[in-house]
């Protein structure tokens, strides 16, 4: 069995388990943000909307790194351009801490992300917020508790 089969069968085991024991494990929410507004584009769209762009956060940490900065003003300028109708976050945590600490850093993270946007003009009305807590983490030999890539939001623009 290869090293990716190995993780994939990890988290399958790790995943039942959660199943088993009432999903304590699992703490994921969703969230509509100011309006009540869910993201329209969860699949294919069009070429423009099905780019993701991500921010990545230090470990229990919800704070932006001003790196950022010009990433969202290029992302709100072309959603403008594009005639974007909402702006989709989508954030995650880390396995590291408890399950519901980690939802409700994930929260955060898209909040923070939000109010980015929200200085630059897009209005908190068209920003759909899915906070979902934990990440599985990146597979590769074990399954990783703390990856970059799992402490993140992920934008996502919509019609």
């Amino acid at each position: 069995m290869g090293m990716t089969m190995r993780g994939l069968a990890m988290a399958g085991i790790l995943a039942l388990g959660a199943l088993a024991f009432g999903g304590m494990a699992v703490a994921q929410t969703s969230e509509m943000h100011t309006q009540g507004h869910q993201c329209r584009n969860l699949g294919k769209s069009n070429k423009a909307f099905d780019k993701n762009y991500y921010v990545y956060f230090d470990t229990n940490s919800s704070r932006i790194d001003p790196k950022y900065q010009k990433e969202f003003e290029r992302i709100y300028k072309f959603a403008k351009g594009q005639n974007a109708q909402q702006i989709c976050l989508f954030g995650k945590s880390s396995k590291t801490g408890n399950a519901a600490a980690n939802a409700e850093l994930s929260r955060k993270r898209a909040r923070n992300v939000a109010r980015e946007f929200e200085a630059l003009g897009w209005p908190a009305s068209r920003i759909a917020i899915n906070s979902e807590g934990e990440a599985w983490g990146w597979l590769e030999e074990t399954l990783t508790w703390d990856a970059k890539e799992d402490r993140r939001v992920r934008i996502r623009l919509s019609r």
